[in-house]
């Protein structure tokens, strides 16, 4: 039964890829999106690495921020990703966001990418902190904390990837994209 567990699972993963492939082939507008990336750094893992080889890379790593795309009733949909970084526990990786303040509580939705052979992780909790400003709210900022699934410590890169869709107080202009990049 295990074998046919295994093997099913192997014709499933080759089918979503290849269904997947064919999809992105199909669709030019998902490589033109790829391309308004702001900011990448290029990561490179040796054995033995753990999370975060580096402790000055991490000071660096700074969210990746897409043009944020028009949705009905007056949101806007912003997309980015970040390397999650090590916290003060060992078990717990974090990921800041900063976003437009909001008029009204967004909805967010946080998937985890990881390397090859990495610790499966999972959203562990998620903080939403609006900045004041002297009339209002400037900025709101999120913070994404993942765990392992299983015990064990984190091993390997890590990513969140978040889709906020919200009501900015502010209606983001053709360039408002570049002042999200920091």
């Amino acid at each position: 039964m295990l074998t046919r567990t295994k093997s099913a699972l192997s014709i499933a993963t080759v089918l979503c890829t290849a269904s997947a492939a064919l999809a992105m082939a199909q669709h030019p507008t998902h490589r033109e999106a790829v391309s308004t990336i702001q900011r990448h750094e290029p990561i490179s893992a040796y054995e033995g690495d753990r999370v975060a080889p580096d402790p000055e890379r991490n000071r660096r790593t700074a969210a990746v921020y897409f043009d944020p795309n028009p949705a009905p009733f007056n949101a806007y949909v912003y997309c980015a990703s970040v390397q999650l970084r090590p916290s003060a526990s060992k078990r717990v990786l974090l990921g800041e966001f900063s976003f437009p303040a909001f008029s009204a509580t967004p909805s967010v939705s946080v998937q985890i990418i990881s390397s090859i052979s990495a610790v499966p992780m999972q959203v562990k909790a998620l903080k939403m902190v609006e900045i004041p400003g002297d009339i209002g709210p400037t900025e709101t900022h999120i913070t994404v904390a993942a765990e392992p699934i299983f015990d064990g410590t984190a091993s390997g890169f890590y990513f969140a990837n978040l889709v906020v869709t919200g009501v900015p107080l502010i209606p983001p202009g053709k360039s408002d994209s570049a002042k999200l990049s920091r």
